[in-house]
């Protein structure tokens, strides 16, 4: 069953909220027209992308840095605990 991974709702008042659904598929068309007829507007975001720019190129720095994790260097950690701990 695919989903629609992110669907960000925009109340129409002065405090908004957002909020992220996820909806089959076969009930996007549905889900669509009720909330037409509520008066809620929203946008369908690129489920692959999240809410990344399609054309951003990463920096020298970031492009090192994954070649580094694609060759197998840099840090290990067991957990994210690990991680965290590493940082303080």
């Amino acid at each position: 069953m695919k989903y629609i991974k992110n669907v960000y709702l925009y109340i129409n008042t002065f405090i908004m909220e957002s909020f992220v659904i996820h909806i089959p598929t076969k009930k996007a068309g549905l889900v669509k027209e009720l909330l037409k007829e509520l008066g809620v507007t929203f946008d369908k975001v690129d489920t692959d992308l999240g809410n990344c720019d399609k054309n951003h190129v990463p920096n020298a720095e970031t492009i090192k840095a994954m070649n580094e994790v694609k060759e197998g260097k840099g840090v290990k950690f067991a957990s994210a605990d690990d991680l965290f701990a590493s940082i303080k």
